[in-house]
């Protein structure tokens, strides 16, 4: 099928294959799903506009929180608070990144060195968490303990809201919440940042921004995988929506026929994702998601 923005020709199978991949990816653990998009649209289906890229990808990466975020909040697997101060810190961001990007980051294949470095730098880190077996911190024993409550729960068939998110303290400098019978607090100005940062960079690089947040809740702020992936979708959604905006404010014509027979795939990717993650044990939602970052980062440095 030929689409006359995009200007390619593509079987619709493949389409709908790659969508559903997205979906689930980025439903499972909160991350990738942009990448993915990217890296479909560009080496799969031959896009050779780059600020058509951009916004196509962040599109799909939307669309998941939307089908996803719902069912995390039923699981009581979404900590509102901090996706608010993610989101809030990303809409700044975005639209930093996505003005500069148009402009002035056209091409690219400019970035695919960087993203690589990048990429391998966060596989890297979370194969050290889950093959590091000696001297864990309290933090990290703290969030593998609250994954353990939450697993023991799913295979006993009980409520899962019962040891679910929950705010214990707010204030203007510090959070804190319980989840699987463990308490975590943090300052407030540190997503906030975060979020920020983040958010020029995917929106730059036109991908979701949950490669890079994913690992800083995991790896810096030490949550349980199980609130990550709920949480990051909706922050995520809120700097999506500031970004794509941005990028047709700037005149870039949008492809509606190729998204959406993408989001088609993606919306069944994404409500399996939900579904099948809470039966899989911590380590390996973190493995899963190494595995995905180290073949997009040899992807991006053209080893394969």
């Amino acid at each position: 099928m030929y689409f006359e923005i995009a200007e390619i020709t593509t079987p619709l199978w493949l389409l709908l294959a790659w969508g559903s991949l997205i979906g689930f990816v980025f439903s499972t653990v909160g991350a990738a799903g942009g990448i993915l998009a990217s890296v479909g649209m560009i080496s799969i289906f031959g896009l050779q506009d780059p600020n058509l890229v951009k916004p196509m990808a962040q599109t799909l990466t939307l669309a998941t929180p939307v089908i996803a975020v719902p069912l995390y909040m039923r699981q009581c697997r979404v900590v509102y608070r901090l996706a608010l101060l993610l989101a809030a810190g990303g809409i700044i961001g975005a639209f930093i990144g996505s003005t500069l990007s148009h402009g002035l980051l056209a091409d690219m294949s400019v970035f695919k060195p960087v993203f690589a470095v990048l990429v391998f730098f966060i596989a890297c880190q979370l194969a050290w968490q889950i093959f590091r077996s000696s001297k864990k911190t309290q933090h990290l024993t703290r969030a593998m303990r609250a994954a353990e409550t939450f697993e023991r729960q799913v295979k006993e068939g009980q409520d899962l809201c019962a040891t679910g998110v929950r705010c214990v303290h707010k204030s203007l400098t510090q959070l804190v919440f319980r989840f699987g019978n463990e308490e975590f607090a943090f300052n407030t100005w540190l997503p906030l940042f975060a979020g920020m940062a983040i958010a020029i960079l995917s929106s730059a690089l036109g991908v979701g921004g949950g490669f890079l947040l994913v690992p800083f809740m995991s790896i810096v702020m030490r949550l349980p995988m199980y609130v990550i992936a709920g949480t990051s979708a909706l922050a995520i959604a809120v700097h999506s929506l500031t970004s794509i905006g941005n990028y047709v404010r700037l005149g870039i014509a949008l492809d509606l026929s190729m998204l959406g027979i993408l989001l088609l795939g993606v919306v069944a990717g994404s409500a399996i994702g939900p579904a099948v993650s809470k039966y899989i044990p911590e380590n390996g939602l973190r493995g899963f998601l190494c595995i995905v970052l180290l073949l997009i980062g040899l992807r991006y440095t053209g080893l394969f």
